[in-house]
């Protein structure tokens, strides 16, 4: 091989490792520059939660919390035999239900709220108790609009839906009817929340598959570094729709737990 086609290749290599290296270094500084600006967009949205809203123990009163025990479990269960269906005892009976139309799954996607460890299978309610989900998420955020406008939507976590006599046994160790067991009830986890944080910066594939990445993380860690905010809404959203007679709400401190049963319409 001649010099000059030995410097033409050579040259050639290092044009390409050049191009190469200052690709890289630009995707570097696109990325550090799309963290940065990650970062001062969820340092001013946690800021405009934090001083718009109270935090619960400064918020709630022992009224408050009376208020959502005055529907006491014996209350919620005359309403949720009014489902009309038996207790289920195993997922058997839970399909039996969905083939004859009483119970529809239930799915967290595009939805304001995701489960807080709960199994598929369990995933079931009533329509009516469905929808009745859906109309607590939907007012939850507009109790936060009500404190603040241009603040992003925050996804509640559902913690119990159907609960058999048999999966009653897995968790407490005894088979028993629970108010679960029926399909027309949920729990609301107050410790835990996502913030639906939006993207700073449309920018490249690769900015977007670190946003995305970002936003799974930050969205449960902000939700946590806010849950005593976002406790407060849910108390507002609870008080105002037991108020207006839509549903029963029934705190339990222990299981950290808002038991919710959505009564017929009347």
């Amino acid at each position: 091989m001649k010099r000059r086609e030995i410097i033409i290749i050579i040259s050639s290599v290092i044009a390409a490792v050049i191009a190469a290296m200052t690709s890289y270094c630009a995707a570097g500084i696109s990325a550090a520059n799309y963290i940065k600006k990650y970062n001062k967009l969820c340092h001013d949205i946690e800021r405009g939660y934090i001083e718009s809203i109270p935090v619960y123990r400064d918020y709630a009163t022992a009224l408050l919390e009376d208020e959502l025990k005055k529907f006491d479990l014996a209350a919620h269960g005359l309403q949720v035999v009014k489902t009309g269906i038996r207790p289920m005892h195993n997922e058997s009976e839970i399909m039996e239900n969905v083939r004859a139309g009483k119970l529809t799954e239930v799915k967290s996607d595009d939805e304001l709220f995701y489960f807080h460890n709960v199994q598929k299978p369990y995933r079931f309610l009533t329509p009516q108790t469905l929808t009745g989900l859906k109309m607590v998420t939907e007012r939850f955020q507009q109790r936060i609009k009500a404190h603040r406008e241009g603040l992003p939507l925050v996804k509640i976590a559902v913690s119990s839906v159907i609960r058999t006599v048999d999966y009653q046994e897995k968790i407490f160790g005894r088979k028993f009817v629970s108010l679960h067991s029926y399909g027309g009830c949920f729990d609301i986890f107050f410790d835990d929340y996502f913030v639906v944080i939006p993207d700073p910066d449309e920018g490249s594939g690769n900015q977007k598959r670190l946003g995305k990445e970002l936003h799974s993380r930050f969205g449960f860690l902000m939700g946590d570094a806010i849950r005593e905010q976002f406790r407060t809404i849910l108390m507002e959203t609870l008080l105002e729709l037991q108020r207006e007679g839509l549903l029963y709400a029934f705190y339990e401190e222990e299981r950290r737990c808002y038991h919710i049963t959505i009564l017929p319409a009347k």
